[in-house]
């Protein structure tokens, strides 16, 4: 605020009067020739790209404007020496850097508030690592920049006072979490940085700083920690390398058997084709034997009926024959025995005398001793 905004303000303040504008305007350009003459500030500030300022008044009175107010705009900046004063702050992207050991350092001849000694951290297990970088990239919120200047100071102060207390408080309490084992993990300290990042920034925005992103190296160990470390990587590289090896033989187990499964359904589906067809062939054969078998069985039935016929029929004619044959036969007996006694005479005498002539007989005589019965019925048997 320039010289010529107080005056038009004090115009418009109440209790205008001559008695006012006659004593107060002179005692404050005398004020103000005084400021001129033992300040060092002459009134005119410039912002530039990158930077915010906050104007103070240093009075209290409304008069001077508000306690504090912060500008953004780029350009020349104008105050009231002693009644107000203008703090700058940068708020461009900075990377605050853990690094070396040994806090501080000289960048362009003057100190580095970035850079402090590398982080150290104490594991769950007892063990100490440290990271030999950490990059903290961070800014400054624009719009609090008076409240950064409030909590920590003017200039470089909030980089000690707030960043790094906290940022180091924060990275050792979320990577402390874990032993030296699974710290070795990249897995598990990018988690741990995440988790870093987040806390820090729930930290910092009510400070008005906002972290974008924590860079980190690979986590150093002693030397004994650091072999057993690369052994344990190595061995399970190894178990990874194994790991692929059996997965590769899964594989081709599964190609070996899928190419087996199809061979051997091939050779079944041939076997079975193989089966049917001659299954089909015996089911032919089958039919032509049944249908030869009942060709033969109407032939020899027919054959059979045609033989029985002839039988019946030979049989029918031979029935009468005999019955006529027997019928002559009755009336040769009957005409026989019409003829009575005669007939046996006549056969007497043609059959029975001429037989009489070959037969020759010699007189019987009385046995002279007697004859025991008991030998003529034993005749032929024991004696």
């Amino acid at each position: 605020m320039g010289l010529r905004e107080a005056l038009g303000r004090l115009k418009d303040s109440q209790g205008k009067g001559s008695l006012l504008r006659r004593w107060l305007l002179p005692g404050i350009a005398a004020v103000l020739l005084l400021g001129l003459l033992f300040s060092d500030h002459s009134g005119v500030v410039e912002v530039e790209p990158g930077e915010v300022a906050v104007k103070y008044n240093n009075t209290g009175l409304a008069l001077f404007g508000e306690p504090a107010s912060v500008v953004k705009e780029q350009g020349v900046l104008t105050f009231l020496p002693l009644f107000q004063r203008v703090e700058k702050l940068d708020v461009r992207p900075q990377i605050f850097t853990m690094e070396g050991t040994s806090d501080g350092g000289k960048k362009g001849g003057e100190v580095d508030h970035n850079r402090i000694r590398r982080l150290t951290v104490r594991a769950n297990d007892g063990s100490n690592f440290y990271f030999e970088r950490v990059e903290i990239h961070y800014q400054v919120l624009p719009g609090m920049a008076a409240e950064v200047i409030r909590q920590n100071g003017p200039g470089n102060d909030y980089k000690w006072r707030a960043l790094q207390v906290h940022s180091r408080e924060l990275l050792r309490d979320e990577f402390g979490r874990h032993s030296f084992l699974e710290i070795a993990d990249p897995s598990t300290y990018g988690a741990a940085n995440a988790r870093a990042k987040e806390a820090l920034n729930k930290r910092l925005a009510p400070l008005g700083i906002e972290v974008s992103n924590i860079l980190i190296s690979k986590p150093k160990f002693d030397d004994r920690v650091e072999a057993a470390i690369e052994d344990r990587q190595e061995a399970e590289q190894e178990v990874q390398v194994q790991e692929e090896k059996r997965n590769k033989l899964r594989q081709q187990k599964g190609h070996r058997l899928q190419q087996v499964e199809q061979e051997k359904n091939a050779e079944f589906q041939q076997l079975n084709a193989e089966l049917e067809a001659r299954k089909q062939q015996a089911q032919n054969a089958f039919i032509a034997a049944r249908r030869e078998a009942d060709i033969y069985f109407i032939e020899k039935e027919a054959a059979g009926i045609a033989y029985r016929d002839e039988k019946v029929t030979r049989a029918k004619s031979n029935e009468v024959a005999y019955r006529k044959q027997a019928e002559g036969v009755v009336a040769q007996i009957r005409a026989v025995g019409e003829q009575g006694a005669d007939v046996l005479n006549r056969e007497i005498a043609e059959h029975v005398f001429p037989q009489l002539e070959r037969v020759s007989a010699s007189p019987y005589a009385q046995p002279t001793t007697p004859i025991d019965i008991r030998h003529l019925n034993n005749s032929g048997g024991e004696q």
